[in-house]
């Protein structure tokens, strides 16, 4: 079996428990973890900017047109008689 965890020490928090009682005597073979295979690293956050697509910058301008097309429009609205210039809340790209 295989198990992934954290060296604190003398003690190795595992990320999911053993299958075994607590006490059980077992034999461990560690080795150290790829700084490249490590989510988040330095190492690994490079290799995903190097590995992206090549897009031009003629497909990122359709994108954001077409994006923009997408969009509900604002409109007016007020309580009072007021004009507050507001989007519509219920529209997916309001949450962000």
């Amino acid at each position: 079996m295989t198990y992934k965890g954290l060296a604190k020490g003398r003690i190795i928090e595992l990320e999911t428990p053993l299958p075994y009682c607590d006490g059980q005597p077992v034999a461990v073979s560690v080795e150290p973890v790829s700084l490249e295979q490590q989510p988040g690293s330095p190492r690994s956050i490079l290799k995903v900017l190097q590995d992206l697509p090549d897009i031009s910058i003629e497909h990122v301008d359709e994108m954001e047109q077409l994006i923009e097309r997408g969009s509900l429009p604002s409109r007016l609205q007020g309580d009072l008689g007021g004009n507050e210039l507001v989007t519509d809340s219920t529209h997916p790209s309001s949450r962000c």
